[in-house]
């Protein structure tokens, strides 16, 4: 039997490249083989670093008329998964597990690769796994505290990347509340036919080599 395929999809704003060149340039397993796409902005000199991806694109930011950050990253995450689908069909496969991320978003290697051991096993077709529980009110305002990278099957990705559409039509219902961005992806988690799990992978947020702090 073959080893298990696992894409992780970098998408957003390319902050640091210390993640990228410590921990996803270096992780691997005997028993799983990793795929990495990234989508992100063409504001940053090195692209080489990116060269490890099977699946590359830098976007100008001034291509489109967005109207803040939460569109901007919505739009990243729908075309991310362009990539990894694109790659899905011209290999004949799809892959067995899949993370969406934000690459500044560190984990340690080992406790990585043993959730996607995990999951790979037991998980449901449409499942999403999160890393925050989602809060709402009344008014039917749905806010998600952690929304730094994602966990899932591909055909969960396939879904949650359409949410860039929702975004614009529901516009008004993310820009109030507690935070847009928040709002718009614990909207999408709630209204979407996920199957929700909230796990935790340990974590921390890292901008550069002189700032780091926990956001376990």
């Amino acid at each position: 039997m073959g080893k298990k395929r696992v894409a992780i999809c970098f998408f957003g704003q390319t902050r640091t490249f210390q993640v990228i060149n410590e921990t996803y340039k270096k992780i691997q397993d005997d028993k799983i083989h990793f795929d990495f796409f990234v989508s992100t902005w063409d504001d940053f000199q090195d692209k080489s670093q990116f060269d490890f991806c099977k699946g590359m694109e830098f976007i100008d930011p001034n291509i489109i008329e967005f109207k803040n950050h939460t569109d901007r990253a919505a739009y990243t995450i729908h075309r991310v998964n362009l990539q990894k689908s694109k790659y899905e069909l011209e290999n004949n496969f799809i892959y067995d597990y899949v993370m969406w991320t934000r690459s500044e978003i560190d984990f340690n290697q080992g406790d990585l690769v043993d959730f996607f051991k995990y999951k790979i096993v037991e998980h449901t077709d449409l499942e999403l796994n999160i890393h925050s529980e989602v809060e709402t009110d009344e008014q039917e305002y749905y806010y998600m505290p952690a929304d730094y990278f994602f966990m899932g099957t591909s055909l969960s990705f396939d879904l949650y990347s359409t949410g860039w559409k929702l975004y614009f039509k529901r516009y008004d219902r993310f820009e109030q509340g507690k935070g847009g961005g928040h709002n718009f992806h614990g909207y999408i988690v709630s209204k979407l036919p996920f199957n929700l799990q909230v796990r935790d992978v340990p974590h921390t947020f890292q901008f550069s080599k002189l700032h780091k702090r926990d956001i376990v």
